[in-house]
């Protein structure tokens, strides 16, 4: 594993100017310093439930939009993406240097593809993720869509109400258990 600075002649992403019939769909990092755009509609769209892509970013998977490299253009800060490359996967992700938003997922079996998580794009990129890689990890704390409720005293807060088992004692009589 390795982590480097990008150097423009290092790393394999494209700055062209986008093609006259091309519509652009514009995603940045956290602070700004770093823009890119893929031209609409986006290749597909899915959920990563690895190890690896909850890791890095820190949540309980990953959404991710993807693009022919080809159609993918770094706009702003290219001298601002450091890329960390695994080599025991073939993955190399790119983030900001500035704020450490995950700008890019590339693998080495893909190579004429470039992944972007959706969560940086602020309009519609033309796929919904209706795909889940690795769910065998999903994790069980993972949010799955549970009915959720305000939360009395606390506005914007929701949650999960615990459900109510019943229990029978040895001698039948009913026990309600909260949980």
């Amino acid at each position: 594993m390795k982590i480097e600075r990008s150097k423009v002649s290092k790393v394999a992403i494209t700055t062209k100017a986008r093609s006259a019939f091309a519509t652009p769909v514009v995603a940045r990092c956290l602070c700004g310093a770093v823009q890119i755009e893929i031209e609409f509609p986006a290749r597909w769209a899915w959920h990563d439930h690895s190890g690896p892509s909850r890791r890095a970013h820190g949540a309980a998977y990953a959404t991710y939009v993807g693009s022919w490299r080809r159609r993918f253009r770094v706009t702003k800060g290219q001298a601002k993406l450091t890329r960390f490359q695994d080599e025991a996967t073939g993955t190399t992700r790119s983030f900001c240097s500035r704020c450490g938003t995950p700008i890019l997922y590339e693998h080495k079996r893909s190579p004429h593809m470039v992944n972007i998580p959706r969560a940086l794009f602020a309009n519609r990129t033309g796929r919904e993720p209706r795909y889940h890689v690795a769910i065998e990890e999903l994790q069980d704390w993972t949010y799955t869509g549970e009915p959720l409720v305000p939360l009395k005293g606390f506005p914007g807060i929701v949650w999960e109400r615990p459900t109510r088992r019943k229990w029978r004692r040895s001698g039948g009589d009913l026990l309600t258990i909260h949980h």
